[in-house]
């Protein structure tokens, strides 16, 4: 049973956090339903003006649900925030950091490289996604473009750390035990990105960065450097090469690529995760921060 400075991650269950998502979900295809009928809509139902939009609803409002239930519980903000490091470490926040980008596309281009041979068309089309988009795919490129941005740099780091490394991985912790929460924690971020591999192991440095630090604060602040770089490398990548689309004869060909990058940050990764692993037998970076 878990103590009394314990209980506010003891409670809410996340069946209810999945139901209350499930609950905002249905509500928006149910105004859009309505908009649609009653021909509010400037534009088809399916155009992806509506993602960013439909991104904030469901993560913000689980979170502000997530919030309310917090206080309920008598949480303390401030130590869930945790303190700013000082001085921080960036340099090696960074290198570490630099090296689980480069793991990510590693991952990328070699698990996707393999499975195009099985779903060509899934991965051609992945591959023509971006994050930016111009007049023929959306009626409001100019509002869907600068929804995007303020979603990947502000609304994505903000809302995803709380969830996942505020709520998730301290209430998993409980339950569960912190090297099973972190790992947890870790494959489910992963899965709510096309990137699973990647992505898994960034949720994975995003976990061990808040245990190592208690800085809920500086894992929001890299979680938006990594999105702005990403996000700075696709639109720069747009404007010098506009007429440069990435085939799948191409990826297919180069997928050995995704191996090498995975072969050379792998060691470094592992090295960090073994350095900074026993904050897992620590108590939760809240406890820690509530002195």
């Amino acid at each position: 049973m878990a103590t009394p400075s314990e209980m506010p991650f003891a409670r809410p269950q996340l069946r209810s956090l999945i139901g209350i998502l499930a609950l905002l979900w249905f509500s928006a295809v149910l105004l859009i339903a309505i908009a649609e009928t009653e021909s509010w809509l400037p534009f088809p139902p399916t155009d992806p003006i509506l993602t960013p939009f439909i991104y904030l609803w469901l993560f913000g409002g689980g979170s502000v649900w997530m919030l309310w239930r917090y206080r309920y519980w008598e949480v303390d903000f401030q130590a869930l925030w945790g303190p700013w490091p000082s001085p921080v470490p960036w340099r090696a926040m960074l290198g570490v950091w630099i090296t689980v980008f480069v793991f990510s596309i590693g991952a990328f281009q070699f698990t996707y490289g393999l499975f195009s041979w099985v779903s060509p068309d899934a991965v051609e089309g992945l591959l023509n996604q971006s994050l930016f988009l111009s007049a023929e795919d959306t009626a409001l490129p100019g509002l869907y473009n600068a929804m995007m941005l303020v979603v990947l740099v502000v609304g994505a780091p903000i809302l995803e750390e709380f969830l996942f490394r505020g709520v998730l991985l301290q209430r998993l912790a409980v339950r569960w035990g912190m090297p099973a929460a972190v790992i947890l924690s870790s494959v489910i971020f992963g899965i709510l990105h096309a990137n699973f591999v990647g992505l898994s192991v960034f949720g994975l440095f995003m976990a061990l960065v808040y245990l190592q630090t208690r800085s809920l604060g500086l894992a929001i602040a890299i979680h938006a450097l990594n999105n702005a770089i990403a996000a700075g490398m696709e639109r720069t990548t747009a404007l010098l090469s506009p007429d440069a689309q990435p085939t799948l004869e191409s990826f297919q060909n180069n997928w050995w690529m995704g191996l090498v990058l995975l072969a050379v940050a792998t060691p470094f990764l592992v090295r960090y995760v073994r350095s900074v692993w026993g904050f897992t037998q620590k108590p939760l970076p809240y406890l820690r921060s509530r002195g």
